[in-house]
C-alpha cells in the first residue's frame, strides 16, 4: 500500500513536470544565433514578406498617413494637465503609463531616468512604470486582472489617479502561445491588443494617445536549455509581433468596427506606433540598429544587459522628444509661457525657404524658443521647442497657407509642391 502512495506520488510529480514544460520552455544565452535573414518592416518599405506589404504604416510607408497623423496631432493638442478627478487644471498632471513585463520594465526605467534629466521635460509630464515581470498580454486583459490592481497601486502611491492617466506606452507579446504560423500568429495577436485596449479604455477614460513599440531581437534565446522563459517570447514570435502591431494599427485606419477611437462607437484609445525595436540580431538595420549577443543581451538570451536596455531608452529618448505627435504635452515652455524679456528681435528669425516643398529649416537666435505652426483652420500641425535652429520634415503636409508663431512674432509661410 505504502508503495502505491510513493508510486502515485511520483507520477504526480512527473505530471507537474510535464504541465510545466509544456507552458514553459527552458532558455540559454546562443551567441550563434546572431542573424535568421529576416528583414526588419521598416526596411522592407515597398516590397513584401510572404505576399504581405512591409513598411509600419499600409502602402509600405514607415510614414503615418496623412490623414492618421492629423488625428494623432489633435489627439495630442487634446492632452492637458488634469487633477485627480479628470478635469483641466494649471496645476493638474499628465500621466505616462508604461505597460508589459520584465524587458519593457527595464526600458522604461531607463527612459525615465533621461527624461528626469531632460530640462525641456514638462514639468507637469509623470511617467509611471506599470509594468511587471512575467506579465504577457494574457495577463492583463481583464479590468479584474492583478496587473491592473498593482497599476492602480503605483498611481496611488504616487499621488495620482486613474481618471489623470492620459498617455501610455506598450510593448507586450502573449507569452503562453508558441504559435508562429503567418499570418495566423499575429492575427491572433491583434484579439489580444484589442482586448487590452478595451480593458485601458475602460479603466483609464481619459487615455488619449497609445504607442505600441515592437519587441526587440530574441533569436539569442537557445530554447534547449537554461533559464525558463514563455514560449511566446522565442523566435519568431519577435519578430511576428511587429506584424500585429502593423496591423492593428491599419485597423484603426481603416475604420474597422471595433478599433474605432472616436464617435459613439469608440472603444479603444487612439494607437500609433512607438519604437520599432526588431532588428536581425548582429545584422545593421538602414538606421544602424543592431543587437549585439555579448554586450546587449543577458545571460538567458532573451532579457536585455545593463547596456541592452540602455540602447533600448535612448530609442525611446529620441524618438519621444523628436515625434511631432508628442511635443503639444512633453516639452516644458509654450508660446503662451514666454516672457516679455524673451520677445524675439525680427533680426534674429529666419524662416527658409518660402514657399517650402520637403524642409522647413527655421533660425530663432541663441536661445530654445517655442514654435507653433497652424494650418488655415487654426489646427495645430507642429509645435516644439526648437535651438539656434531647427529643420522640420513637410513633406506629408497639404499644399497651402500655414501660420508660424515664434513667441510674440508670426509669420506666414507657404507650402507648395
Amino acid at each position: 500500500m505504502i508503495m502505491e502512495e510513493k508510486k502515485m506520488k511520483h507520477i504526480v510529480l512527473l505530471a507537474a513536470i510535464i504541465i510545466a514544460m509544456n507552458s514553459n520552455v527552458l532558455a540559454q544565452k546562443n551567441c550563434a544565433n546572431d542573424s535568421t535573414g529576416l528583414i526588419p518592416l521598416i526596411d522592407l518599405t515597398g516590397k513584401t514578406w510572404r505576399g504581405f506589404t512591409g513598411g509600419l504604416y499600409p502602402d509600405g510607408s514607415n510614414a503615418r498617413p496623412v490623414a492618421h497623423k492629423g488625428k494623432s496631432l489633435l489627439q495630442s493638442q487634446s492632452v492637458k494637465p488634469l487633477d485627480g478627478n479628470g478635469a483641466v487644471s494649471p496645476t493638474g498632471k499628465i500621466v505616462w503609463i508604461g505597460v508589459g513585463a520584465s524587458n519593457p520594465r527595464t526600458e522604461f526605467i531607463r527612459f525615465s531616468n533621461q527624461m528626469d534629466t531632460f530640462g525641456l521635460k514638462n514639468p507637469a509630464l509623470k511617467l509611471i512604470n506599470t509594468c511587471i515581470g512575467g506579465q504577457g498580454i494574457q495577463k492583463m486583459n481583464s479590468q479584474t486582472d492583478n496587473y491592473w490592481k498593482q497599476a492602480d497601486k503605483q498611481l496611488s502611491d504616487s499621488g495620482l489617479t486613474n481618471k489623470q492617466v492620459q498617455i501610455a506606452w506598450i510593448e507586450t507579446d502573449n507569452t503562453q502561445t508558441g504559435d508562429t504560423t503567418f499570418p495566423q500568429a499575429p492575427q491572433m495577436l491583434i484579439q489580444d491588443f484589442q482586448t487590452l485596449l478595451v480593458t485601458m479604455k475602460q479603466l483609464y477614460p481619459n487615455l488619449k494617445l497609445c504607442y505600441i513599440t515592437a519587441r526587440a531581437y530574441s533569436g539569442y534565446a537557445d530554447a534547449s536549455a537554461g533559464a525558463t522563459a514563455g514560449k511566446g517570447l522565442l523566435f519568431p514570435r519577435d519578430y511576428l509581433n511587429g506584424w500585429a502591431i502593423k496591423w492593428l494599427i491599419e485597423k484603426q485606419i481603416n475604420g474597422e468596427n471595433g478599433y474605432e477611437f472616436e464617435g459613439a462607437s469608440a472603444s479603444i484609445p487612439f494607437i500609433t506606433w512607438g519604437t520599432y525595436n526588431w532588428a536581425d540580431g548582429s545584422i545593421k538595420r538602414s538606421d544602424g540598429l543592431q543587437w549585439l549577443c555579448a554586450s546587449d543581451i543577458g545571460e538567458d538570451g532573451l532579457h536585455l544587459s545593463a547596456t541592452g536596455e540602455i540602447k533600448s531608452g535612448a530609442l525611446m529618448f529620441d524618438y519621444f522628444t523628436k515625434d511631432e505627435t508628442t511635443q503639444a504635452w512633453i516639452m516644458k515652455p509654450t508660446v503662451s509661457d514666454i516672457t516679455e524679456e524673451e520677445v524675439i528681435s525680427p533680426d534674429e528669425i529666419s524662416i527658409m525657404p518660402n514657399p517650402v516643398n520637403n524642409e522647413l529649416t527655421i533660425h530663432v537666435g541663441n536661445v530654445s524658443r517655442a514654435v507653433q505652426i497652424s494650418n488655415i483652420l487654426g489646427q495645430n500641425i507642429w509645435s516644439g521647442v526648437v535651438g539656434s535652429e531647427s529643420k522640420i520634415d513637410t513633406r506629408e503636409w497639404i499644399p497651402g497657407i500655414y501660420s508660424v508663431r515664434i513667441g510674440e512674432k508670426g509669420l506666414v509661410i507657404q507650402v507648395s509642391r
